[in-house]
């Protein structure tokens, strides 16, 4: 289903089509898609008087995919507080051009930890640690299980695990994603999604603050990566080039290798659950109580998914 041609086709695959068999589906949601659906939603309350927008909206993209996907598996991966993130501890200025979270925001994230935990869906949270490399982790061991494995984000860091077997399934909007997978990635990006962190590492990436080179854009990155593949091979091979590219290469070795290991996803991060923990069972009992409390109405008849 998610696959680019036959060269990603495995034999396992072949077999299951055969026989008509399921292969097991790994559904993968970033948690920090509830910043979208804060920004998205009207405000709304619980019969507390609790703000739950925003979990309302994450909720409804939730469902959908869980519509759509119908996987055997499902967990929601989220971050730890920047301050507390391993990468702020290599680099200071990591995110820091990020906003507060708004104050009615704040506390929807402990209400939608309860909403998940309530339905029986798994939450993902390590120690120094985002989201982006708890989903890499899952996926890789999602992967290594023969698993087809589906990521909803709205973080295009996310791209760089796409594969024959991982597809990224971009949210642009409340309703509306993309689902990216390597064909698309190459055709747009002209690059394999491997490459990603060392696009990163060389051009830099403003949303999350990091540098990259100075004076190198993502167009010269792009040429650069097309010639020697990594930013450790273009390091290498800077005297090859002419002038103030040259020169820029060269004094911007240390930093371009910083930010390579800045946007570069952590794909073994210690100790997430096993998958077998993460088998989607949906406890609609429980689910149904907490959408009574929450006031989420129009989604009890999502239960039935």
């Amino acid at each position: 289903m998610y696959r680019a041609g036959d060269e990603f086709l495995s034999d396992v695959e072949r077999w299951a089509e055969e026989e008509d068999i399921r292969i097991d589906t790994l559904l993968l949601i970033d948690g920090g898609l509830i910043f979208r659906a804060f920004f998205a939603m009207p405000p709304m309350s619980d019969t507390a008087g609790r703000p739950v927008g925003a979990v309302y909206g994450f909720m409804t993209m939730a469902f959908r995919e869980l519509a759509a996907i119908r996987p055997t598996h499902v967990a929601v991966a989220f971050d730890v507080p920047i301050a507390d993130n391993r990468r702020t501890h290599m680099f200071a200025d990591y995110k820091g051009n990020r906003d507060q979270c708004p104050d009615d925001l704040a506390p929807q994230f402990g209400i939608l930890r309860e909403t998940l935990s309530a339905l029986n869906l798994t939450c993902l949270q390590a120690p120094g640690y985002e989201a982006d490399d708890l989903l890499g982790t899952m996926a890789a061991e999602g992967e290594r299980r023969g698993m087809e494995v589906s990521v909803l984000t709205g973080d295009r860091d996310v791209f760089q695990l796409i594969s024959g077997k991982t597809q990224v399934r971009f949210v642009k909007k409340m309703n509306q994603h993309e689902t990216y997978d390597v064909p698309r990635f190459v055709q747009e990006f002209e690059l394999l999604p491997g490459q990603l962190a060392d696009l990163k590492g060389l051009a830099g990436d403003t949303s999350d603050n990091i540098p990259g080179i100075a004076g190198i854009g993502p167009k010269t990155a792009v040429k650069l990566l097309h010639e020697f593949d990594t930013v450790e091979g273009v390091l290498a091979n800077a005297h090859t080039q002419k002038g103030k590219l040259r020169e820029r290469l060269e004094n911007g070795r240390e930093i371009a290798l910083l930010c390579k290991q800045l946007a570069t996803i952590d794909r073994a991060v210690p100790g997430v659950p096993d998958l077998q923990a993460c088998r989607f069972d949906l406890n609609r009992d429980a689910g149904r109580a907490k959408f009574e409390e929450l006031r989420f109405r129009s989604l009890l008849g999502r239960l039935a998914v």
